[in-house]
């Protein structure tokens, strides 16, 4: 008898430390479910911010921590972890949900109506525009590139960045381009965000060689940034970048044939300074000097012949660049020039 009550002691007595075993497990996964969330709300501070600021907003009802408290739970298991992940990304879309089309849809409205980004005081656009480079840098971009793959669809297809560069919104390229996105995109027509830039924005323009736009990129008419430029400031950043200054186009034009052709004459003077080659010819034979002999830009051949230009070159015609003229100013030029090599040739 004895026996059987030590026996039945014993089964009691384990029972108990089960029992006190199984409770301390509980515990022990409750305290690390605890400490996730601790630790959670420190870690991930575009959400705590987020929701705390959705609060004031009256877009939420809970705190990020009581988000966690009430949705992070544990299997039958007692695995802790089992749907953690899953709640940061419900979290993330609670978040998204409430501010990522009201961000997204100004910045359509800026582009399109071409105001300026502080021109806007909706709050959830503010507060994203305030901690887009802080808590929110992580996620922001990935809206950005969402929004990049939408196309403006007008006679030609558009990129974003070419749309935001057209519109001169230095702060939209650079948000694009700390999402990453393509900066070397092309239209229907090749055209580059860079192509653009070119044409009168030096700041977007740095901008984007910065980024890692090619300087030498060609449009499908064999164009280059160089080649589409109207402003002398940016023809010397593009030529300080490493710009070719003889590419030539699919009609055979160097940059210095097309800034000839708009009787530029302060981009002419950088790229002669600058070392272009005088004596290319276009696909009709016409060097830079016949060029400016056909538009008539008598300053622009001045400067040629003072270069060097090889007055002598033949153009498809045999004609050389005084033989396609009749402007009495010009021939006073090339007779002037004659003078100067037969000078040169006594001295």
């Amino acid at each position: 008898m004895k026996k059987i009550y030590r026996a039945v002691l014993l089964l009691l007595n384990m029972q108990s430390m089960s029992m006190y075993a199984a409770q301390e497990s509980l515990q022990n996964v409750e305290n690390g479910r605890q400490a996730m969330i601790d630790n959670a709300v420190i870690s991930f501070p575009y959400l705590t911010d987020g929701f705390d600021f959705l609060r004031t907003q009256n877009l939420v009802d809970t705190s990020f921590h009581d988000f966690l408290e009430q949705h992070v739970s544990h299997d039958e298991d007692g695995n802790e972890d089992m749907n953690f992940d899953q709640v940061i990304v419900d979290a993330e879309d609670i978040l998204t949900k409430n501010m990522k089309d009201t961000f997204l849809t100004i910045l359509n409205t800026a582009l399109k109506e071409s105001k300026k980004l502080d021109q806007f005081d909706d709050s959830l656009f503010l507060y994203v525009m305030e901690h887009k480079d802080t808590t929110m840098r992580d996620i922001v971009p990935l809206w950005l590139l969402e929004w990049n793959k939408i196309k403006y669809k007008d006679e030609q297809t558009l990129s974003l960045l070419y749309w935001a560069t057209w519109h001169n919104n230095l702060e939209i390229v650079q948000m694009l381009i700390n999402a990453h996105v393509n900066v070397n995109i092309k239209n229907n027509y090749g055209v580059t965000p860079l192509h653009i830039a070119a044409k009168n924005n030096s700041a977007i323009a740095l901008m984007l060689i910065n980024a890692g736009a090619i300087i030498n990129i060609k449009d499908k008419f064999g164009c280059t940034p160089l080649h589409e430029t109207t402003t002398p400031e940016i023809v010397s950043i593009l030529i300080e970048k490493g710009a070719d200054l003889n590419i030539q186009n699919k009609d055979g034009k160097t940059p210095l044939h097309e800034a000839i052709q708009y009787n530029d004459i302060k981009i002419a003077r950088i790229l002669i300074d600058a070392g272009a080659d005088l004596n290319l010819k276009n696909d009709n034979g016409y060097t830079a000097l016949h060029q400016a002999i056909l538009y008539n830009d008598i300053e622009i051949a001045k400067m040629l012949i003072d270069a060097g230009a090889d007055v002598n070159i033949q153009n498809e015609d045999g004609k050389t660049a005084e033989q396609i003229t009749n402007t009495p100013e010009i021939k006073e030029i090339f007779a002037r020039a004659r003078e100067k090599q037969h000078e040169k040739m006594n001295a």
